[in-house]
């Protein structure tokens, strides 16, 4: 184990006693032959995260596994300094519905009638009459202004309308030159020297359902990631690809994240493509096979709030609703992961729904209980700070 002290102070060298700047750490290696990035190196070699402990006192420790040998830097980065992460959660209190701003289009001839949507009715305040989307066995609540002379039957678009706008003085907490923007920290040793150990991949279980995750579960070695939780499988070309998922057919719901694993898959086996009429690629439906393998690969994006191009209403279906639509058994898999849309709100709407996609994989399961159902929970990004960015996708 490796344990970093950090010590917050201000430009006068004094302790800051601040308690919950967001820290970030990770220790990592940089192999000959990574990539060159303008003036940094792309990671293409090995690297695991850190555990940080905030000592509520200005100091934090941040406490690593050494996973590998050979020469290790160690990078720390303040994230967000804690007036940030005030600021941000004094925002999402203030406009906890209306963060962001939803429409849905309608498309009359030649024109375009646009109305405002949402997961609360109450932000409607001066409007008579509302179309109610709400699905409670799906767990989802959503509300249109009600288009005159328009059915709220009709199918349209979904769209986003606005983000909220923040003064030129908040601004300045989410600008280069400050520690919102992940600054990296300096520090001695910035690099440390590890021997031969005890090799971390010995003696792994299989992998099956139920496995309790650790808060450091692997590492990458070699640009490879590691379980340290059970024995993964890795596959080096698409012959092994093609062996594993022969005869499969893979259910991808959620957001950009598991579309990339669409994307992902489809590169690598060459898998043909079937275009659905009005579909776009950002959101779906997608579908892609590979017939001499029986390999289908499907991708539908999550039901709004949605923060997407225009997208037809009508290619738009909650997950809980997708899933129960599936018949299951041992050629399928479901992939999901659902969260980045969700982080301007308040945590009961995201609670919300994942209760009612719970209750749909336990359905499926009991119906079904030879289905592979795999879920990727949150990660921090890059992104809007005050709507989806490091802070708010941590604590989601």
């Amino acid at each position: 184990m490796l344990h970093v002290v950090i010590s917050a102070k201000d430009d006068q060298n004094r302790t800051v006693t601040n308690i919950g700047d967001f820290f970030r750490a990770s220790i990592l290696t940089i192999e000959d032959g990574g990539k060159q990035t303008g003036r940094k190196k792309e990671i293409g070699g090995s690297g695991a995260v850190g555990i940080i402990t905030d000592h509520q006192n200005g100091t934090y420790t941040a406490t690593f596994r050494l996973l590998w040998e050979g020469e290790v830097t160690i990078r720390i980065q303040l994230v967000h300094p804690r007036q940030a992460i005030d600021f941000i959660e004094r925002n999402i209190r203030r406009y906890p519905i209306d963060l962001v701003a939803f429409q849905k289009r309608y498309v009359v001839g030649h024109d375009t009638v646009d109305t405002q949507c949402n997961v609360d009715s109450v932000i409607f305040k001066n409007t008579s009459a509302l179309c109610n989307y709400s699905d409670p066995h799906a767990g989802v609540w959503w509300y249109c202004e009600k288009a005159a002379s328009i059915s709220c039957n009709t199918s349209g678009y979904h769209g986003i309308l606005r983000y909220k706008e923040v003064n030129d003085v908040d601004r300045e907490l989410f600008t280069s030159g400050n520690g919102a923007l992940k600054m990296s920290i300096s520090g001695s040793p910035s690099k440390v020297t590890v021997g031969r150990g005890q090799d971390p991949l010995v003696n792994r279980r299989r992998c099956v359902r139920g496995l309790a995750t650790p808060q450091i579960s692997g590492f990458y070695r070699n640009g490879v990631w590691n379980s340290l939780v059970c024995k993964n499988r890795h596959f080096s070309s698409q012959l092994g690809w093609q062996q594993s998922l022969q005869g499969k057919t893979l259910h991808f719901m959620g957001d950009s994240t598991i579309r990339q694993w669409w994307e992902h898959l489809v590169r690598i086996l060459k898998m043909t493509e079937t275009h659905i009429p009005e579909a776009i690629h950002s959101t779906g439906p997608l579908l892609a096979q590979d017939a001499v393998h029986n390999i289908t690969v499907n991708f539908r994006i999550h039901g709004p709030p949605l923060r997407a191009e225009w997208t037809r209403t009508f290619h738009i279906k909650y997950v809980a609703n997708a899933i129960d639509e599936i018949e299951g058994g041992p050629s399928d898999v479901v992939g999901l992961t659902i969260w980045a849309h969700f982080t301007s709100y308040p945590v009961e709407v995201y609670k919300q729904r994942m209760e009612a996609v719970r209750a749909a994989i336990e359905r499926l399961l009991h119906r079904s209980p030879e289905t592979l159902v795999v879920i990727k929970s949150a990660n921090t990004r890059m992104g809007n700070a005050l709507i989806s960015g490091d802070w708010l996708a941590y604590i989601a």
